[in-house]
């Protein structure tokens, strides 16, 4: 099985543009959601198995590095925005304002 080396986030503006168009399509796809956090994380385990499935796609039959890098950048894309959740609820909290309910 191939091996593939860590390239230390070199592509990290073309990740970044990859990023941002995909929160596009999500936004455009679902609208802007609001979840609890088990909710989230039921969302982000179903895109890592996509991820898992086609990694096996990818080194046992016909699947593509294309497809490999899509479902990543769904699931960087997920992470991101449970980030910044999570970032502004923890602002809010020392500003003594709570948005997130």
């Amino acid at each position: 099985m191939k091996k593939y080396k860590d390239l230390m986030l070199e592509s990290i503006d073309d990740l970044t543009a990859d990023i941002l168009t995909e929160n596009v399509v999500q936004l455009n796809k679902w609208g802007v959601q609001k979840r609890t956090a088990f909710e989230w994380m039921c969302y982000l385990t179903e895109e890592v198995g996509e991820l898992a499935e086609a990694i096996s796609e990818k080194e046992y039959r016909q699947g593509t590095n294309n497809q490999v890098v899509q479902e990543a950048i769904q699931i960087a894309t997920l992470v991101l925005k449970i980030a910044e959740m999570y970032k502004d609820a923890e602002q809010a909290k020392k500003k003594g304002k709570r948005r997130v309910k």
